[in-house]
């Protein structure tokens, strides 16, 4: 799931090592957290397609 490169913003690879671990971290967390949403949904009857439907077109609207 984590890349093995993580790319800068001017598409070099980024060497810092704190960086890359707060990034993975970071990932790391957003995947609980996405499959914590989809677990309780699924108990409250929600289709898990359409909850990853959401989150993916969540992640796609965000602006940078």
């Amino acid at each position: 799931m984590l890349p093995k490169i993580w790319k800068g913003s001017n598409d070099e690879n980024i060497s810092c090592s704190e960086k890359i671990k707060i990034l993975n971290e970071n990932i790391i967390e957003i995947n609980q957290i996405t499959e914590d949403a989809l677990e309780d949904a699924i108990l409250m009857g929600a289709d898990p397609k359409q909850v990853i439907e959401v989150i993916i077109k969540t992640l796609e609207a965000k602006k940078f």
